[in-house]
């Protein structure tokens, strides 16, 4: 995908979001820092910002453990974290009430494939005995697949937002 056609999808995801996910005043909401060609959340945070809600990036704390969520603005000093995964250096940890997931592949049902690390699968599912929280996939429509391998420790997503559709 071309560097001007991922603008107009990471925009295109962006007002469905707003459209489709109901919002609680003070939700705070969990993204990422996009690598490779992996959608930009960005879009969605910044605004997320400017409505007075709270940001949080991930942060890995080692292999096989979950993630922790630490707070983001436009104003975060930021670091380069395990794996190579820019994140916020140092901020106050939050517990997200919606966490946007970035997919390499996703199927309808709501299966991801993601770089088989499980960090998001452990981190949803400990947070999910914990609380209330909404865990979104986000992708391109190019990445939907008919149907994708889950195993027993794979979390699926509660809703998936391409540049095209929605999947619930």
């Amino acid at each position: 995908m071309l560097p001007n056609d991922r603008v107009g999808a990471a925009l295109a995801v962006s007002d469905l979001f707003f459209k489709h996910v109901p919002l609680k005043p003070g939700a705070i909401v969990a993204g990422y820092w996009p690598v490779k060609a992996e959608l930009d959340v960005l879009v969605i945070l910044r605004a997320l910002l400017g409505k007075g809600h709270a940001c949080a990036l991930p942060h890995v704390t080692g292999e096989g453990s979950p993630l922790l969520f630490r707070q983001w603005d436009e104003k975060a000093q930021m670091v380069t974290g395990k794996f190579g995964i820019t994140e916020p250096a140092g901020t106050a940890t939050l517990m997200p009430d919606i966490i946007l997931v970035p997919l390499l592949a996703f199927d309808a049902k709501g299966h991801r494939l993601g770089y088989g690390a499980g960090f998001y699968d452990r981190t949803i599912a400990r947070l999910k005995k914990q609380k209330s929280v909404q865990a979104i996939g986000l992708a391109y429509e190019m990445q939907l697949y008919k149907t994708l391998p889950a195993e027993d420790n794979d979390v699926k997503m509660d809703m998936i937002i391409t540049d095209r559709n929605i999947y619930k």
